[in-house]
């Protein structure tokens, strides 16, 4: 099933520089208290500048010299944030503000500082448990692994350890990516000759693949198999994994994990079991209604050590920063609980006494309420970046792989008229009943542009969303629909029903591929049950889609909303 998004954009040069000198800026003036976040923002601001500049660089010497500078860049703020000194600030934004970028990059997303509390700082934690003795080669992957490769050389540099660094990209299929063996890159391991080799990235992936490309380069450079380490964020079955005889390739090599568990912000108390759970623990919540947790791939979370307030990852630097701008306006706008600040990459929101909604809930104040809410989002969270061609390319696959047969063209065109970051998750257990009556929407800023579809995309997405979700037909259906319609000015009705057919596609291969992810465990029941509800959806849809066509052949005004 096709569920992961690509995630990658087109920035501006000029963008990615900005980005950095704004950064050191903040942290150059920055409070005690907020010293590790703006250095955190500033590093990793400075990693994906030189990841961009190596992936789209040249040969040309500017363009080396820019490389080099930004690499230098990047390894100065590392040591920077072990040792929490800012004395070479000044210096950094004279040589940032002197780099030439090109005119564009294509920027892929370091998943594990927006999606899964991946702290650099874990990097040098892990290597003072190791003690390393000899010099090291230290080889990045990118596109995180710059960032994370130029921490472990300043931790190794800290503790007087000579070090080497250089970022490599792997490419070929998901499962059994290669790495070029260019001459430069032969010398550099050359080079290297009385070093131990440690390759650094978060994952390893489904496949381990690039891991094994980059180790396995290096053995066809002479490089002896006990020589070389490598450091990832989770730990893995080698039998599991995708790559051709992964387990016997893998095994070759000395795997290092780094801590799993996620640093906790100021104030943390205990994180919440299985993260994913954390509505189930807090609020009461009916059998029937359980919501199903694929909880390996849920956000952090800790509960306050007042019990006012939860912590929720939502990413480092600009990353969280822009989830935090969506979280104050919903608040100020009283369709979300009150925010309370970014810390250690962790959102902070007060903990809202109430219930969680049930389809029982269902009523024409509801419905009012769900149009004011992605009317807002609609305008509010309009976004620069176009909707991903992906996302019909997800609908043809997930459809073909479930069903066995092609969709039209027609019915898998998107159209996107409005784009915006969506909310994406319209469950009647992700809105709250307080005490006093209000209706506020939860978990409103993350999922709409996080690992998942639909990324960026037609706020259609979220309009389809609540009619799954809550299970409109008919008249209950079309006055939603136009409630809507009058709050935003958005003639949605006539490119709603492909991202009906899209929405509840998705969720069928979401929930499906999590239920496989999660067997043997409580959520896998809940899964399942998710999987056949949306298939059963998708393929009424469907139906009553081929209906309504039918009707407009025979009669051209029918209306759309008949179906």
């Amino acid at each position: 099933m096709y569920v992961f998004r690509d995630g990658k954009r087109t920035v501006s040069g000029a963008e990615l520089v900005s980005s950095l000198l704004s950064a050191l800026g903040r942290w150059l003036i920055a409070p005690e208290q907020e010293k590790e976040d703006r250095a955190l923002e500033a590093l990793i601001a400075a990693g994906e500048l030189e990841c961009a500049m190596l992936d789209g660089g040249s040969n040309r010497l500017s363009s080396l010299h820019a490389c080099n500078v930004a690499s230098e860049i990047t390894e100065v703020l590392a040591r920077a944030l072990l040792t929490e000194q800012r004395d070479l600030l000044s210096s950094i934004i004279q040589k940032a503000e002197h780099i030439a970028p090109a005119a564009t990059y294509e920027v892929a997303v370091q998943e594990g500082f927006a999606y899964y509390a991946l702290h650099p700082r874990k990097i040098a934690m892990l290597l003072d448990e190791l003690e390393v003795q000899r010099p090291m080669a230290v080889i990045g992957i990118r596109s995180i692994g710059v960032t994370l490769s130029a921490v472990a050389c300043a931790s190794l540099r800290l503790r007087g350890i000579l070090c080497r660094r250089i970022t490599v990209r792997p490419t070929g299929h998901p499962y059994d990516r290669s790495l070029e063996i260019t001459p430069e890159l032969r010398e550099w391991i050359e080079g290297s000759r009385d070093a131990g080799f440690l390759i650094v990235d978060e994952g390893p992936g489904i496949s381990g693949s690039s891991f094994l490309a980059v180790a396995e380069a290096l053995v066809k450079c002479g490089v002896r198999e006990q020589r070389i380490h490598m450091i990832g964020s989770r730990a893995v079955e080698p039998a599991a994994l995708r790559a051709p005889n992964a387990a016997e390739r893998w095994t070759r090599y000395h795997f290092h994990v780094l801590q799993n568990a996620p640093l906790p912000p100021a104030g943390a108390g205990e994180g919440f079991k299985g993260n994913g759970r954390l509505w189930r623990e807090y609020f009461p919540c009916e059998e029937s209604s359980m919501p199903a947790s694929w909880t390996l791939l849920e956000r952090a979370k800790f509960l306050s050590d007042d019990g006012l307030s939860i912590f929720k990852f939502e990413g480092f630097g600009h990353y969280g920063e822009a989830i935090g701008a969506r979280a104050k306006l919903l608040a100020s706008s009283f369709f979300s609980p009150p925010y309370l600040g970014n810390h250690r990459g962790f959102g902070q929101y007060e903990l809202v006494p109430g219930r969680l909604l049930t389809l029982r809930d269902r009523s024409p104040e509801l419905l009012e309420r769900m149009a004011d809410y992605v009317a807002l989002r609609s305008n509010a969270f309009a976004s620069k970046i176009p909707q991903t061609p992906e996302l019909e390319r997800m609908l043809r696959w997930n459809w073909q792989v479930e069903f066995g047969e092609e969709l039209s063209i027609k019915e898998t065109q998107l159209r996107a008229e409005r784009v915006a970051v969506c909310d994406a998750r319209m469950m009647p257990h992700d809105w709250l009943c307080t005490t006093g009556g209000t209706l506020l929407k939860l978990d409103a800023g993350i999922h709409g542009d996080d690992h998942f579809f639909p990324g960026p995309c037609d706020v259609a997405w979220d309009v389809a969303g609540a009619i799954v979700e809550w299970e409109m037909r008919g008249e209950e259906r079309d006055r939603f629909i136009r409630e809507y319609e009058a709050r935003s000015g958005d003639a949605i009705a006539k490119r709603l029903a492909p991202y009906l057919l899209a929405y509840s596609t998705f969720r069928l291969g979401w929930s499906k591929m999590a239920a496989l992810a999660m067997q043997g465990q409580p959520d896998e029941a809940l899964l399942e049950r998710d999987y056949q509800r949306y298939r059963a959806v998708a393929l009424r849809l469907r139906h009553q889609q081929n209906i309504e066509r039918g009707r407009r052949s025979a009669d051209p005004d029918s209306s759309l909303r008949s179906a």
